[in-house]
């Protein structure tokens, strides 16, 4: 009997090493996109307990550059304390290799609009070359995230049509638009220091009060922050925009969070592991 219970052991430890050098903890994928000619590096982590068999909700976290390993490292933590429900964590970065890299890379994926001013504003504050920054290749970059990033890993490890999606500073920005401008995509946001005030003149504020004159009805998440030491206006601003999605969609579930003693770049960590525990809290 106990050399069947070992044999029985065996097999079944074998069986989960097997699943483990299968669907590793966290994946890596290189991408070259057809799409916008960039390549981005895809970074994947599963729930612990993983079964290709089941489907899963995905959540993709945009500047991977910097929040890839903290955004897989709240990931497990969050498990740890089974905070969280099962989901698979995306991370996407682009090609760069330093920060003025990433600066200039992210410029044209994360801006939907064309907005010379800002280009020439922020390469002047960033210290960047004249004419590095050129914005407005929003609906390039979300070509690529739709029809070549979401098959890749998808694909491989089963999605059940429940996708999130967070973004910060820029790309908590281009979040914003993403939910106003592609319906039924994502089910869920995280919105962090966001520069969209700054943007054409606050253009989210007018694109979603166009989309609530047909649209009452928006049950979806929203997680929105900042952090305590960033600007003042930014900080109202992100807070006055969550009051409005509560006043227009009653089904929203939504929660803007003001992070104590943290500037624009020392919240990401806090941030990142408060959005997604927000949005897949069980």
């Amino acid at each position: 009997m106990k050399q069947i219970k070992l044999i029985f052991l065996v097999l079944f430890v074998f069986a989960a090493l097997r699943v483990q050098a299968q669907y590793p903890l966290v994946n890596k994928f290189e991408l070259d996109s057809k799409s916008n000619k960039t390549h981005y590096s895809i970074e994947v982590s599963v729930p612990e307990n993983y079964n290709a068999s089941k489907k899963y909700p995905f959540y993709y976290i945009l500047d991977g550059y910097y929040s890839a390993a903290m955004a897989h490292g709240a990931h497990r933590v969050l498990q740890m304390e089974n905070l969280i429900e099962d989901v698979v964590v995306v991370t996407i970065t682009g090609p760069e290799k330093t920060t003025s890299e990433w600066l200039i890379n992210r410029w044209p994926d994360y801006t939907f609009t064309v907005d010379t001013l800002n280009d020439v504003g922020a390469a002047r504050y960033f210290k960047l070359p004249v004419g590095s920054l050129h914005s407005g290749k929003g609906d390039a970059f979300l070509k690529t995230l739709t029809q070549e990033i979401f098959p890749l890993v998808e694909g491989k490890y089963g999605c059940n049509g429940d996708r999130g999606i967070a973004g910060h500073s820029l790309s908590g920005q281009y979040v914003a638009y993403l939910m106003f401008g592609t319906k039924d995509l994502f089910k869920r946001f995280a919105i962090n220091s966001s520069s969209q005030r700054l943007w054409l003149k606050n253009e989210i504020r007018r694109i979603e009060a166009k989309y609530a004159e047909t649209h009452k009805s928006y049950p979806v998440r929203a997680f929105l922050s900042f952090g305590s030491l960033e600007a003042k206006d930014g900080i109202d601003d992100l807070r006055d925009f969550e009051r409005v999605l509560k006043t227009h969609y009653s089904d929203m579930k939504s929660q803007f969070v003001e992070f104590a003693d943290e500037t624009h770049v020392s919240v990401t960590p806090a941030m990142i592991t408060r959005a997604m525990w927000f949005l897949y809290k069980k």
